[in-house]
């Protein structure tokens, strides 16, 4: 063990050096004049492929069904660790969405034998931390918590009572009720949020995927009852990973593992059905109108693929071109040439379900119509022009850089194996990882953005003045006006 460490910081030591070679390179780049731009003044860049085989972790199940992950890491005497529910918001009972996001919101608000306020002074007491989170639209409900190896047993007893003893108490039920009343109030008045949440409704219609956030009624339809159902049904043994990292041992941690959950019951758990998500329509732009803005917000988007398809890799560096990064041509065409923003990115997403890919930028009102002619051009050319060689070999040193810097964080380790056990990858995955992004070629890079960069099924979102923008957005299609409540106004025609 104490060889293979050795040869992982031998690894992680050539890493770094390779990472921060990049970023001195991207340091050095002088600002362009004009789209299409080329960076110059590089630093010399090694081109071999980054080549580690990370560090495996030992793995088992206990009596009950509840499978550990254990990855040593002996550099600090910390730990992380978290127990992930094999079941999230694409759970939620459909007369119910929410309860898998409030049911582990209000996890540590209050056991059999601790109120709130006991278990935040016990948490800080330790200096340890202790939190958990799911997502309206996520697969899984993960509770996680952090500290000194020396104090491990007392963080894994509460750990462990949170999960196990959850009591859902009255008094916090409607606090939590109260902020997320607020919360949505809030958000309505933020464009981001309008944005991505008019831009998921478009997405996906009616999947799970489409929610962002719960409507007023929803919030107000939620119960204590409703979380101690959700808990009851999916918090099961045999519906849930532990994962941890730091400075421990397997053989302790499954010994401790079994001393705390082992009385933890298995039981039949619902399969969560995962609906497949639709096509979008043709071409359109939806305008939120936030009245008397003076910025519009803009996402450009399609759908693209799940985790597992083979076209991950490309259209992970198609993304990189186009928009990943402060390098990218987003971001140097619209910022850094035309000045028409503080910002302008890409993003791509793939999970158990088709992800998208999306564009935006948030603009002045007044150079709405140069900013969509930029986006258009952007995304035309990813698909009608073949990258250039340079900026190609660029983008991919950025991910390969990225995934770098990760293996020197404990915690990026094991979200990775985590990672590769929920989307059901392949056992080496994140060993060749590089080696498939290396292996990507410009070729491919232009038959993915033509392929899932479908000009003609483009979605389009805008938020801002509707008085100011409606026409400049009918130069590029049927548009469709809501308000900021996500109700339609009108229809104005496209030419």
């Amino acid at each position: 063990m104490k060889r293979m460490i050795s040869k992982f910081n031998r690894a992680l030591a050539a890493v770094t050096v390779f990472a921060l070679s990049t970023v001195f390179a991207a340091a050095q780049a002088p600002k362009p004049a004009s789209k299409g731009l080329v960076i110059k003044g590089k630093a010399p860049i090694n081109k071999e492929v980054l080549k580690v085989k990370l560090p495996k972790a030992f793995e088992t199940t206990l009596s009950n069904g509840l499978q550990v992950i254990v990855l040593e890491q002996h550099k600090l005497p910390t730990f992380s660790m978290q127990m992930i529910v094999l079941s999230g918001g694409l759970a939620d009972p459909q007369d119910q969405p929410g309860a898998a996001q409030f049911t582990a919101t209000l996890l540590r608000e209050g056991t059999r034998t601790r109120n709130s306020k006991q278990i935040a002074e016990q948490v800080d007491s330790l200096g340890a931390s202790l939190g958990a989170i799911s997502g309206l639209s996520s697969p899984t409900s993960n509770v996680n918590a952090s500290g000194l190896t020396d104090n491990f047993d007392q963080i894994m007893e509460l750990l462990a009572d949170v999960i196990l003893n959850p009591s859902f108490p009255a008094d916090e039920f409607n606090k939590l009720k109260n902020r997320s009343l607020a919360q949505l109030r809030q958000q309505r008045s933020n464009p981001s949020f309008l944005a991505t949440e008019m831009f998921q409704k478009v997405m996906y219609g009616s999947h799970p995927a489409a929610r962002v956030s719960l409507a007023a009624e929803e919030i107000q339809r939620m119960t204590p009852e409703a979380l101690r159902k959700f808990h009851a049904l999916n918090y099961k043994p045999n519906n849930a990973i532990f994962a941890i990292v730091g400075d421990v041992k397997p053989a302790e941690i499954v010994a401790k593992l079994e001393k705390t959950f082992g009385a933890w019951q298995r039981g039949d758990v619902p399969r969560t059905a995962i609906p497949k998500v639709s096509e979008t329509g043709p071409a359109k732009i939806y305008l939120v109108n936030r009245a008397a803005s003076v910025q519009t917000n803009l996402v450009l988007g399609n759908l693209t693929i799940e985790r597992t398809d083979p076209d991950y890799y490309a259209l992970d560096v198609m993304n990189q071109v186009v928009g990943g990064g402060a390098s990218a041509r987003l971001f140097l065409n619209l910022r850094e040439d035309k000045g028409y923003t503080y910002g302008a990115y890409s993003r791509f997403s793939a999970s158990k379900y088709r992800g998208t890919f999306r564009a935006n930028t948030e603009v002045r009102t007044e150079v709405t119509k140069g900013s969509m002619d930029e986006l258009m051009y952007e995304l035309k050319r990813i698909r009608d022009e073949r990258v250039a060689q340079e900026e190609f070999d660029r983008a991919k040193r950025t991910i390969i850089g990225s995934f770098a810097l990760q293996l020197e964080s404990p915690q990026g380790l094991l979200g990775n194996i985590v990672t590769q056990k929920l989307e059901g990858l392949p056992a080496d995955y994140w060993d060749t990882y590089t080696q498939k992004i290396a292996a990507i070629t410009p070729d491919d890079v232009q038959r993915v953005a033509k392929k899932y960069l479908d000009l003609s099924r483009m979605q389009i979102v805008a938020v801002g003045d509707a008085t100011k923008i409606a026409d400049v957005l009918k130069q590029y299609g049927t548009v469709e006006i809501y308000d900021t409540e996500g109700r339609p106004l009108r229809t104005g025609g496209g030419n």
